[in-house]
């Protein structure tokens, strides 16, 4: 299985979440699932296939439920929490088995994996330490070597998936507002959701933009 991943690196100087129209219904006695709270629409909350919802961070985190309902199917505190994850986004594959988890706030933004195994989702291995060390070794490449460059802002984020087993990622680093970096990185996955870089391609800052 291929993921395709756009990462983005350039020296330059300078769910559909289900609302109800009307108050939450109270379960049967017989029921064993709950009615999920109101919450506001996103298009991104809701997996392609409907059994599947994002509910935003509360004191109990950010987490995937069954559709309609309260009962967690996937626990996202690994990657942020209500103080960190800002204004997620998940990008969902067509086929509803892989999401990327698109989070952060300020001057960092990231992504994280997850795969669906057995009616629960699952992390996997994040692209981000990857992508950085791409970035990095790319605005260092020419730089005496104890230079210090100060952070302005880094992003790792999923764009789209481009059918169920490839999706494109935008990353861009930019430091000391002088420096930056775009990358197109192509990722392979095995049916555990286990990947490796099989491919780097640089882009141009005019290419990065249309992204």
């Amino acid at each position: 299985m291929l993921v395709l991943v756009v990462v983005c690196a350039i020296a330059r100087v300078s769910s559909n979440a289900q609302v109800s129209s009307s108050p939450a219904q109270t379960p049967s006695p017989t029921s064993e699932v709950t009615p999920a709270p109101e919450a506001t629409a996103h298009p991104s909350w809701l997996s392609p296939d409907q059994k599947w919802e994002y509910q935003p961070p509360d004191e109990g985190g950010p987490k995937i439920v069954k559709a309609g309902t309260n009962e967690v199917a996937g626990d996202l505190t690994d990657a942020c929490d209500i103080s960190t994850c800002g204004d997620a986004k998940l990008v969902w594959a067509p086929d509803s088995k892989r999401f990327a988890f698109n989070w952060g706030q300020g001057r960092t933004h990231q992504t994280s994996l997850y795969q669906l195994r057995d009616d629960q989702w699952k992390a996997l291995k994040s692209p981000d330490d990857d992508v950085n060390e791409i970035l990095n070794k790319a605005i260092k490449r020419g730089l005496p070597k104890k230079t210090h460059l100060r952070l302005i802002w880094e992003t790792v984020k999923v764009h789209q998936w481009v059918d169920s087993n490839t999706a494109i990622l935008y990353g861009g680093l930019e430091v000391d507002e002088a420096f930056g970096a775009h990358f197109l990185v192509t990722l392979k996955f095995d049916a555990q959701g286990h990947w490796k870089i099989i491919k780097t391609q640089r882009l141009s800052l005019k290419e990065a933009e249309k992204l």
